[in-house]
C-alpha cells in the first residue's frame, strides 16, 4: 500500500498550481482520502452491505454474527471481519 500512496502523492503534485501545497492539503483541494481511509471505507461499506443481506452467498466467509446476551438481540452485531487482501 506504501507503494500505491507514493503513486498517489506523486500524482497529485504534478497538477497545476498544487506542487507547492502539502500532500494533505492536495487532497483536500481535490476532494479525495488517503488510500488508508479509502480502504477502510470500503471495509465498511462491505459490512453495511452483509448486514443487510447483499452478501447472502459468500457472507459467511466474511464476517461472523455476534451472539450472546451483550447485544441488543438485533441481529446486527459482527463479532469478528477478516480483511481480505
Amino acid at each position: 500500500m506504501d507503494l500505491l500512496e507514493r503513486v498517489q502523492r506523486r500524482a497529485t503534485k504534478v497538477i497545476r498550481g498544487m506542487g507547492h501545497l502539502s500532500y494533505e492539503e492536495r487532497l483536500r483541494e481535490l476532494g479525495l482520502f488517503n488510500l488508508e481511509k479509502r480502504r477502510c471505507w470500503g471495509d465498511l461499506t462491505v459490512a453495511f452491505q452483509y448486514l443487510k443481506g447483499a452478501y447472502k452467498k459468500d457472507g459467511d466467509r466474511l464476517f461472523s454474527r455476534a451472539c450472546g446476551s451483550r447485544t441488543r438481540d438485533t441481529g446486527t452485531a459482527l463479532r469478528e471481519l477478516e480483511i481480505l487482501e
